[in-house]
């Protein structure tokens, strides 16, 4: 139990400042001190947080197997849990390429905004989100201290992808509304539906 809490405080930390740095706020700030260098600012980011989550990870890693199972998917099922876990590693990379990684991570200058519908994103509105949320639940084996990660890591992505949704909305206005009502958020149920539509025999 005390690893579970102790991997609870050490994300905890890790999401408070992480999120602290994501602010409009941290971000006019650090315009200000660092000036024509604030272009560097996406990729100081994305480094900070790697040393930030490692504390997490670390405890996550090394103490996973100390804490009580809590269950284990049956071999039959194994086939299954690969394809899933294939088809997400898949459209995360998609996703990747789609937005451009050196980009995403800041090593490129930011082009001009654009909004990105196609591929990956005609499927769901958030699939780098999708797909680490199938990767994190898909876990072969689950300990108490896997389901807690889990669940916490989860909870994190789903509030982030809210946070993104207002940016969105308040950066494309009617554009991203429009695209909204047509793509589902994480669960391509709109695209299913579109798909059933298209093929249906009358």
């Amino acid at each position: 139990m005390d690893n579970i809490i102790k991997f609870f405080l050490y994300f905890l930390f890790f999401t408070v400042i992480h999120s602290l740095l994501a602010t409009d706020r941290a971000k006019n700030q650090a315009e200000k001190l660092l000036g024509k260098r604030f272009r560097y600012y996406r990729l100081l980011y994305s480094l900070i947080s790697v040393p930030l989550f490692a504390p997490a990870l670390i405890v996550w890693i090394t103490y996973s197997n100390s804490t009580p199972p809590i269950y284990a998917i049956p071999q039959n099922f194994y086939p299954v849990i690969v394809f899933v876990r294939l088809g997400a590693i898949g459209m995360f990379g998609y996703a990747l390429l789609q937005i451009d990684i050196l980009e995403f991570i800041g090593i490129k200058r930011q082009k001009k905004d654009v909004l990105v519908t196609g591929g990956a994103y005609a499927l769901v509105r958030h699939p780098l989100y999708t797909s680490g949320i199938l990767l994190l639940i898909t876990k072969m084996r689950m300990t108490l201290l896997d389901l807690t990660a889990v669940l916490l890591i989860t909870g994190y992505l789903v509030i982030g992808a809210f946070i993104e949704e207002k940016r969105l909305l308040s950066k494309f206005g009617d554009k991203y509304r429009k695209y909204q009502e047509e793509v589902s958020m994480f669960i391509p149920v709109k695209w299913f539906i579109k798909k059933i539509s298209r093929n249906k025999i009358f």
